[in-house]
């Protein structure tokens, strides 16, 4: 479904927000009198841009709003009016019917108190010309043929031929066209206006700049001086121009490696000043050998110490092999003496009497303690496992060689590198007594750079007080200037000026004023020949389109005239119908009225003849309601039939058909309900049955419409399970 929902807050009676989903293609909407029912057909109407209050059954915006409601004798059922009123209507977008890229189209009109309207497309504010073109390429037009209202179902019938030919185009989808062509019209008479006045100008014009080329022609001489004079002095600035940024651009480039040369120059020598000045090396190095001295004998010391300890090991296996039962003794005498002469040397090593006395007594104590033990212990057997304790001793004498080794290394690498140091430092000195006479040079130099950049400032300000104009707009072109170029170059330049005085006054203002003339004139000329290139093209638009709106129109309208007949034949049993075009005829002199005038000027427009079976009637104002309705059923149809609009509301259309009439009724819109979808306001059972969603409006004492809904296949579902 292209239409699939209503939604409506405080429009007219709908004081609160309702929503209308239209999930089918035929959905019926129906209550009591006075409930509010072609309420819903006006918010659609409203929303698709009506401006006539009249078909909106109100005098102004103010009563489309909800005024309150209830009973005055009783306050609290009483509702307040509200401020606004909308409505908005949701299309289904995804077969993009609508030529925008939105799946889902919502437009939506608001109105308030004060009469402001308000246009929205999918929450963007709109105007209305816009909502009217987006209507119009879907089929629904400014007429809004496709919303019959209450008693409005014949309205085709009486309205004017040509007001019946704008609603066949909108129904046929020819109004786009429409709109386009009145749009070109409307531009082509602009444009042809505009024609008008640029000729009109031309024309005003022309006289003046006759005379401005007379009075340009005798200044003609002063003007050439003042051309050469120009040209020659454009030529000088650009030269000049060039060659200034030319040295300029040689003093910078030239300039910027010195400046920069002359910075690493003075921070080499100051680095080498603070390197040629520290006296904490020779410190460092001498600090540092000692403490690798220092490392060195005490890994010395530890290594003499296992290396006596791997002879003992040694030794001691290969005397046992003879030694006597006293053996286990003799060991150990041997150990116990080892340790003590160990003791006996380190306090000689150290040089101090404390240490001598303290090794003297401690030698003492283990003598007696070991004296001691000999006496109180027997004789023992077996052999120590001296084999671990020996690998162990070796390992450790071979750790201690390796840093031993390290630290030799160390001390001569530290050596190494103190004495190139000490040979970097002469030729540093050296170096630096270099650089600083290299950078006096450089010095030097850079205030011959100074001395150029002077007098290039100088000719600069030179040229900027003698050419300020031409510096502006002047490039940098032509050759280098050398000395004797730039002064006769300046010394032509100011005989052309000496010239220019001796001519006299030349009135500058007059060659402007014809250089603009001249230029509005061939400005103007070419607008002449644009505007008429687009009038040419205008009218080609236009007769396109008229083309294509009249064939398109005729087309049309012999397929409407082939339902509109079947229609009729179908609902009056025989019969006949035609809608066709007609010209007002001019009448004869004796016979011409008063308001002819404006007859006359009307377009062609659509008659409708019928001819109803058993009856000799063929004008309209002949037919009974019932056929009067009946016909225009059978015209709409058709019209709908031939170019199916997104959707049609019909409300009580129905309303003067009998019972025949309306079961003929409710098939036509089951057939019609395949090739569009239809909103029907109605009172009458055969076109309920015939619709597939039920809405029923009702109202209560509150002046508040409310909704109550039905789906038809919901509800023979129900019925059957309760059967």
């Amino acid at each position: 479904m292209l239409l699939k929902r209503l939604e409506i807050s405080g429009f007219k009676s709908f004081a609160k927000a309702v929503s209308l989903e239209f999930p089918t293609r035929i959905t019926a909407i129906v209550g009591p009198n006075g409930s509010g029912k072609s309420n819903i057909a006006d918010a659609i109407r409203w929303v698709l841009g009506e401006q006539s209050f009249k078909h909106l059954r109100g005098k102004k915006g103010e009563d489309l709003i909800f005024g309150g409601g209830g009973e005055e004798s009783s306050a609290s059922r009483k509702v307040a009016r509200l401020s606004k009123a909308s409505a908005s209507l949701v299309f289904d977008n995804k077969k993009k019917v609508f030529p925008v890229e939105f799946e889902e189209i919502t437009m939506s009109r608001r109105v308030y108190r004060d009469g402001i309207n308000d246009y929205v497309l999918n929450d963007s504010q709109v105007r209305l010309k816009d909502i009217i073109e987006l209507l119009s390429k879907v089929g629904l037009g400014a007429s809004q043929h496709h919303i019959i209202a209450q008693g409005d179902s014949d309205r085709i019938l009486y309205a004017s031929p040509k007001e019946r030919k704008s609603m066949v185009e909108e129904a046929l989808g020819l109004k786009i066209f429409e709109l386009k062509k009145t749009e070109a019209e409307r531009k082509l008479a602009a444009t042809e206006e505009n024609i008008k006045q640029v000729e009109s100008l031309r024309r005003e014009i022309g006289p003046h700049l006759k005379y401005l080329a007379s009075q340009a022609e005798k200044m003609k001489n002063a003007a050439e001086i003042r051309k050469n004079l120009a040209e020659l002095s454009v030529g000088y600035v650009s030269r000049e121009k060039k060659t200034l940024e030319r040295e300029a651009g040689e003093i910078e480039n030239t300039k910027g490696p010195i400046e920069k040369k002359m910075q690493i120059m003075e921070k080499e020598i100051r680095e080498g000043e603070a390197m040629l000045g520290g006296g904490n090396e020779a410190k460092n190095f001498f600090d540092e050998l000692k403490r690798l001295d220092s490392a060195h004998d005490a890994i010395s010391h530890k290594r003499i110490e296992f290396e006596k300890e791997a002879v003992r090991l040694e030794v001691a296996p290969a005397k046992s092999a003879g030694a006597s039962n006293n053996m286990l003794a003799k060991d150990r005498v041997k150990s116990v003496l080892m340790e003590l002469a160990s003791n006996l040397e380190s306090a000689s090593r150290s040089g101090t009497m404390e240490a001598v006395r303290n090794a003297i007594f401690e030698t003492t104590q283990k003598i007696y303690s070991f004296l001691e033990s000999i006496n109180g212990e027997n004789h023992a057997a077996g052999k120590p496992d001296t084999a671990s304790a020996l690998n162990r001793s070796k390992e450790a004498i071979s750790a201690l060689a390796n840093e031993e080794k390290e630290i030799l290394a160390k001390k001569l690498e530290l050596q190494k590198e103190y004495e190139t140091r000490a040979r970097n430092l002469q030729k540093e000195g050296a170096a630096l007594r270099v650089k600083m006479e290299e950078l006096a040079k450089t010095k030097e130099e850079l205030r011959s750079f100074a001395a150029r950049e002077e007098k290039t400032d100088a000719l600069k300000k030179e040229l900027e007080l003698d050419f300020s104009e031409l510096l502006r707009e002047a490039k940098s072109a032509g050759d280098i200037f050398t000395g004797l170029e730039r002064a006769d170059m300046r010394k032509k330049i100011e005989r052309l000026r000496i010239r220019l005085e001796e001519a006299g006054g030349v009135d500058e203002s007059v060659l402007k004023e014809h250089d603009e003339t001249k230029k509005r004139d061939e400005f103007l000329s070419k607008e002449l020949d644009d505007l008429k290139k687009t009038a040419g093209s205008l009218k080609d638009i236009f007769d396109e389109l008229a083309d294509r709106v009249e064939k398109d129109f005729e087309t049309g309208l012999a397929k409407i005239n082939v339902l509109f007949r079947e229609f009729f034949r179908e609902i009056f049993g025989g019969g006949s119908a035609e809608i066709k075009m007609s010209k007002p005829e001019k009448p004869k002199a004796d016979e011409l009225e008063e308001n002819w005038q404006e007859e006359i000027a009307e377009e062609p427009g659509l008659e409708i003849n019928v001819d109803i079976p058993r009856k000799r009637i063929r004008s309209l104002n002949m037919l009974s309601g019932g056929e009067r309705a009946l016909t225009s059923i059978a015209l709409l149809f058709a019209m709908s039939t031939v170019n199916p609009p997104p959707f049609l509301v019909l409300d009580e259309t129905d309303a003067a058909l009998d019972e025949a009439n309306s079961a003929k009724y409710a098939s036509m819109l089951r057939e019609l309900g395949k090739k569009t979808q239809l909103i029907v306001v109605t009172h009458n059972r055969e076109t309920m049955k015939a619709a597939d969603v039920l809405y029923g409006v009702t109202m209560g004492s509150d002046g508040i419409s409310k909704l109550l809904s039905i789906k038809f296949e919901e509800a023979e579902g129900v019925l059957a399970k309760v059967r």
